[in-house]
């Protein structure tokens, strides 16, 4: 998994985008890979949530997996 995120930073930065800001993730934006396949993904650091069949569950997906609640 760390080597897929390594990987991506390269990615990002290459494409003009860092991680610095994120997380919080945000704005996003919810791509259709293929038909009835949709991601959401930073528009920040380019990172991309799981894969899902409709486009409002790939936001949610990205929520749950990228969002963490900081403690209080």
């Amino acid at each position: 998994m760390l080597a897929m995120l390594e990987t991506h930073d390269v990615l990002a930065m290459v494409a003009g985008r860092s991680r610095k800001g994120c997380p919080p993730h945000g704005p996003h934006l919810v791509n259709a890979v293929e038909e009835d396949l949709y991601e959401a993904q930073c528009l920040n650091c380019g990172l991309v949530g799981p894969e899902r069949k409709d486009s409002l569950e790939a936001k949610l997906a990205f929520d749950q997996k990228w969002h963490q609640v900081s403690p209080s």
